[in-house]
């Protein structure tokens, strides 16, 4: 009886020591750091081995480079020059202007859709036939109507190319066939590819899978299929322009968008023709999967809490939610810490030493510490537990 009593004692001094008397002063605020939001799962590993010579992977969600190789040298681009030239046609005018192919157009060589000197094209059917089938004569029909000359038109290819800064791009000619001072760099295809993708109509075109053309003089009937098989294989793909050269090798610039994020991966110097479109998927994959948005501060969850005079305690809870994209770096640094901003208290989030948020906190339901006849029953319980009740 007395080692029963002696507990109950004890109990009701443990409790009395942390109530505050009715009317005492409020004690100041003190903010209680709960631990940061957890980013497992999102960064697992290192961009995927390809045999690409140089490559780069880009969200351009986000304005991030995600990962790249080299993506600075200096190679043949082989026939994703067509994305120049498809943009020069279409800010050129309309694309139902009629052009009349040319004696030299069919006879450009390699890739072609079979244009016959004399036929009337739209722009916009030979820009299928360009963009889809990789056709070279119909890049040099366009490149002819749009410049006047073949020189002509490489000339603002090139100026082009100054305006958009592609520093390591230089232009020979408007279908990508080897030839010398005709480079480009996988940094500057990746700007060529989002300032082509910015025309819905460009967009639209490299997107498609296939189309009808104009069918020959003789009445066959014309299809253009893509040379991109990620638009059959790759779900979320959109685009954008296969190439391959003797010296080039095979050469890809691909996008894909999945949940709201756009991804380009481009890949120069591929091993094989399967090779270019494993390579791009693989650094598409890694992308979608190892970089992410990690959601910092969320609305409604207490990141303080605060004493109050009568010894309760009250929750301080986030008033709105803030996402950011991070990679893997900025994951191992993410710190969430409360902070008192004037009257009130703030959860205030950064990466490393940088301010990356900061959100108000507002007082949510108090959490009172138990009663007295809760602190008898606890006492009752912890009684009959420690030493029986028979």
């Amino acid at each position: 009886m007395l080692r029963r009593l002696a507990l109950l004692a004890l109990t009701l001094a443990l409790f009395a020591g942390v109530m505050v008397p009715v009317g005492a002063t409020t004690a100041p605020t003190v903010a209680v750091q709960l631990p940061p939001v957890p980013v497992e799962g999102l960064f697992t590993g290192s961009p995927p081995e390809v045999s690409a010579q140089t490559w780069i992977l880009y969200d351009a969600t986000f304005n991030r480079v995600l990962a790249e190789q080299s993506a600075d040298q200096r190679r043949p681009m082989a026939s994703t020059t067509k994305m120049m030239t498809a943009l020069l046609a279409a800010g050129q005018g309309s694309r139902f202007e009629r052009v009349t192919v040319s004696e030299t157009a069919p006879e450009v060589g390699e890739a072609e859709i079979d244009l016959i000197a004399g036929e009337v094209w739209t722009v916009q059917q030979l820009l299928y036939a360009m963009l889809l089938g990789s056709a070279n004569d119909a890049a040099l029909a366009v490149a002819e109507h749009v410049g006047g000359t073949v020189d002509g038109f490489v000339k603002l290819m090139n100026d082009e190319a100054v305006r958009l800064e592609m520093d390591d791009t230089r232009f020979a000619n408007p279908h990508g066939l080897d030839e010398e001072n005709h480079f480009s760099s996988a940094r500057d295809l990746l700007t060529l590819a989002q300032a082509m993708m910015a025309v819905d109509e460009l967009a639209t075109i490299v997107g498609t899978r296939e189309a009808p053309l104009p069918p020959t003089p003789e009445g066959e009937e014309r299809t253009v299929r893509t040379t991109n098989r990620l638009l059959y294989d790759y779900p979320g793909a959109t685009g954008v322009k296969t190439g391959f050269t003797d010296d080039a090798g095979w050469t890809l610039v691909a996008s894909a968008e999945r949940d709201g994020r756009l991804l380009y991966a481009v890949v120069m110097g591929s091993a094989t023709l399967d090779g270019r479109f494993a390579d791009a998927a693989a650094l598409l994959d890694y992308g979608f999967s190892e970089f992410g948005v990690v959601e910092l501060i969320v609305a409604g969850v207490d990141y303080a809490r605060r004493r109050l005079p009568d010894a309760a305690e009250e929750e301080a809870v986030a008033t709105e939610s803030v996402s950011i994209f991070a990679n893997r770096d900025d994951a191992a640094q993410i710190e969430l810490t409360p902070a008192f901003e004037g009257d009130g208290v703030v959860v205030v989030a950064t990466i490393g030493h940088e301010e990356v948020a900061r959100v108000p906190l507002e007082a949510a339901e108090p959490l009172h510490l138990p009663e007295l006849a809760d602190a008898f029953a606890w006492a009752s319980n912890y009684w009959d537990w420690l030493f029986g009740n028979g």
